[in-house]
């Protein structure tokens, strides 16, 4: 049986990945306000505090409940909230989770979220039990779709116009890690 408590800390060189508190909502609401983050999410960027807030007890029912959890990514320097990871949509009879991530794009193209996901995945594949580790992805998304080919990833497939936001549809490409492909994420 898998559970979430203590909370999993998980460590890298410059990063380190610890549980999201309600003392976090201001550096939430600062990375989910700002346009450049949201653009591919598919929703309006979040405006106030309330939404950071609700954002967070989302994630700690998802924690609670060990249906998801979700990381804050700090740097070991600061230990600067700049964005947060995790695994939802979690598939638990059929042994797979769904991965989403953002990052505050004053640090983006450093290989922060390479660094972070290198982490990540392992606690999926050897704690949670997974097979299969899926991303849906906006295909304009290029940044994102280089992170995931980078660790692995592999495109399946793409769900054309299956998004509806802001008077237009998008198509979501499914990207997928297995298991048996993972052996150089971790480290």
């Amino acid at each position: 049986m898998v559970s979430f408590e203590p909370f999993p800390v998980l460590m890298t060189p410059r990063l380190r990945l610890r549980a999201i508190e309600p003392a976090d909502a201001a550096a939430i609401l600062r990375i989910h306000s700002d346009p450049e983050v949201t653009r591919y999410f598919g929703r309006a960027p979040d405006v106030s505090l309330a939404d950071a807030e609700q954002r967070i007890a989302l994630v700690l029912a998802g924690i609670r409940e060990v249906t998801s959890i979700r990381w804050g990514i700090t740097l070991h320097e600061s230990g600067e909230l700049i964005g947060t990871t995790g695994f939802w949509h979690w598939h638990k009879p059929h042994h797979w989770a769904e991965i989403g991530y953002e990052l505050l794009p004053a640090l983006w193209n450093r290989g922060i979220m390479t660094e972070a996901l290198r982490a990540m995945l392992p606690f999926g594949f050897d704690v949670m039990g997974l097979h299969r580790v899926e991303a849906h992805v906006d295909p304009e998304n290029r940044a994102s779709i280089r992170v995931l080919e980078r660790l692995g990833f592999a495109r399946d497939g793409l769900l054309r116009e299956n998004w509806y936001y802001d008077g237009r549809y998008t198509d979501t490409a499914i990207y997928g890690l297995l298991r048996r492909d993972a052996d150089g994420v971790a480290g």
